[in-house]
């Protein structure tokens, strides 16, 4: 499991864009800590995040992901 800030690096996707898509349920994390509310990434969400990043290099906007 990643911190957000450790799968922003791993990921190319920023802080800000994965709180934003986060917000907008496009990726969610696969745990929220509820004492200090820090968002856990997994493999799997990596995967989602290429497929993300693709998307939107080929001009797809936010609300057709």
């Amino acid at each position: 499991m990643y911190r957000i800030s450790q799968f922003s690096k791993i990921s190319g996707l920023t802080v800000k864009a994965l709180r934003y898509y986060d917000q907008e349920n496009i990726l969610q994390p696969t745990f929220r800590n509820e004492d200090n509310q820090y968002r856990y990434y997994n493999e799997e969400d990596l995967k989602k995040s290429q497929l993300i990043k693709s998307l939107r290099s080929l001009d797809f906007s936010i609300m057709e992901i």
